[in-house]
């Protein structure tokens, strides 16, 4: 089972979990498969079921989704040094970083101006400019677009828990866990 875990209840009747690993697996293609082992012992944890017997595929535009579990939401996440997933009873999105340098690259076309200034007046911009990032990727993940969608249609104005946004269809999570980023987004 994995090393670390955390649950959370969101937003009147929606669950979620979610659940990480501190990984020493370099290769992309290796995290992405570590990733699905962890969601697959997580949902056989949670069901009581055997992970072997859970199946888990990808739509059309590559997001994960489990067959044979009715109202089950499914996403994961990895980046270099740690694997992440979560699931709930709506949509989910969840994504992790490694805390690093600064952007600045791509910071006009994700973050409106006012998270920009949330980002220059934090005590640690790295941490709180990933912080920022993870969000937006989990919102875009549990609305299904990824990238391809306009992260600047959501907008925070807060870094810490209880995250707020311009969002009163989905309810926000972030934890730090050591050199990380984790940020969860769920449909409320």
């Amino acid at each position: 089972m994995p090393s670390a875990r955390a649950a959370f209840l969101q937003g009147g009747d929606n669950m979620y979990k979610f659940f990480f690993e501190k990984t020493n697996i370099l290769s992309p293609r290796e995290q992405s498969l570590a990733a699905h082992s962890l969601l697959k012992r997580s949902l056989a944890q949670h069901f009581g079921l055997d992970a072997d017997d859970i199946t888990i595929k990808k739509d059309s535009k590559g997001a994960p989704f489990v067959e044979g579990i009715n109202g089950a939401f499914v996403s994961i996440t990895h980046t270099k040094g740690m694997v992440a997933c979560a699931f709930a009873d709506s949509r989910v999105g969840i994504d992790a970083e490694l805390i690093s340098a600064r952007r600045n690259s791509v910071e006009n076309r994700v973050f409106t101006l006012n998270e920009s200034k949330l980002i220059d007046f934090s005590e640690d911009e790295n941490t709180a400019f990933f912080t920022l990032w993870t969000l937006k990727e989990s919102w875009l993940k549990a609305i299904g677009t990824g990238f391809a969608g306009n992260a600047k249609d959501v907008e925070f104005y807060s870094l810490t828990n209880p995250v707020n946004s311009n969002s009163d269809r989905f309810s926000f999570f972030t934890e730090k866990q050591g050199d990380f980023i984790i940020s969860v987004c769920v449909e409320i």
